[in-house]
Formats: C-alpha cells, structure tokens, sequence
C-alpha cells in the first residue's frame, strides 16, 4: 500500500496536534470526512463494544485554540478519559479500534505500548473489527515504524499526524517520503 497524504478537509484550530488529544481528534475528523467512517467516539468502554446497547464513549470533542493558547495544561484535560480504547469509528459492518500516543512519550517506548495494548485488544471471532495505532509525524517514530518488519503488524493500520494536524497514513517496515506540509 503507498502511503498516502490527505489533508483533513475540515478547518483544524491551529494548536499543536502532537498532543495525544489533539492527534485524536485530527484523526476522528479524517476518518470521518475523509474515509467515511459514519461515527467516530473517542474514550470508548472496551466492553461497550459488544453490548447491545452500542458503544460507551464521547463524541467528538472540539479543540479551543484560545484555551490551548491560555491554559498550559488545556491539551491534557480538554477532554476526560476513561481510560478505555482511545478512539472506535464505525460503519455498517466495520468497526475501527484506534490506540494513540503523542510526543510525551519516546518513540520506541510508544510504538512498544501501541502495538502491545493493540494486540491484546484483539479478539478471535470478530473479523469485522480492524486496528490502528496513531503515532505523531516525527522522525524517530517513522524510522520505529520502518523498522518494524514482523508480519503480526500488518493487521495494525498506521497513522501519522503532523504538527498541524495533517493525517497520513503509513506502512510497516517501508521507508516514508518527507512529510509535506
């Protein structure tokens, strides 16, 4: 699969989208305007995935650039979290589970926590559900993703945001181009 670019066609508030918040959120609105998932929540109950009832998390929040401007731990709080699955988009007979990380966190560390939690997020049986991870478009977390060669991974989708919330999507163990901003 090439990689592909594709910049979110809804207007981003300008903030710093290497925040984990923030990257959720510019990843919700792609996957929504972009791929066409029809609902995207973010902090979703694991267990809301199978109950009759639907899921349990937030809808999507909206980043304001004047808090993230004014209160320096705006991008941490701006929405709650559960602690549950960071985002799940769905759409009739699909349903996406996304785990996320953002720059706080080292790259080898991060794709180490997204790739464990994801795959202990797997379970047999559902083949309508798929999996990604979420990484900032940073150097060192691209050159983690080239390097990862197992074939485990290809049941895992990247994505990478940018800084201004720009979304690509990425392959394992493939050498992306420069990013274009």
């Amino acid at each position: 699969m090439p990689l592909l670019w594709h910049n979110c066609p809804v207007t981003q508030p300008d903030v710093d989208y290497h925040h984990e918040k923030y990257a959720v959120v510019a990843l919700a609105n792609y996957l929504r305007d972009v791929e066409g998932w029809s609902s995207v929540y973010v902090s979703v109950a694991h267990e809301s995935l199978d109950e009759p009832g639907g899921l349990r998390g937030k809808a999507l929040p909206i980043i304001d650039a004047e808090l993230d401007r004014t209160v320096a731990t705006y991008h941490n709080n701006f929405y709650i979290d559960t602690g549950g699955i960071d985002l799940v988009a769905t759409k009739p007979g699909e349903t996406l589970l996304v785990e996320a990380k953002g720059k706080s966190v080292t790259a080898n560390a991060g794709i180490e926590q997204l790739v464990g939690r994801t795959i202990l997020s797997m379970e047999p049986g559902h083949s309508d559900r798929s999996y990604a991870i979420l990484i900032p478009d940073l150097p060192q977390w691209m050159r983690a993703v080239e390097a990862a060669r197992n074939p485990v991974l290809s049941e895992i989708r990247v994505y990478a945001v940018s800084p201004k919330g720009v979304i690509r999507r990425c392959q394992w163990g493939a050498e992306p181009p420069s990013p274009q901003e």
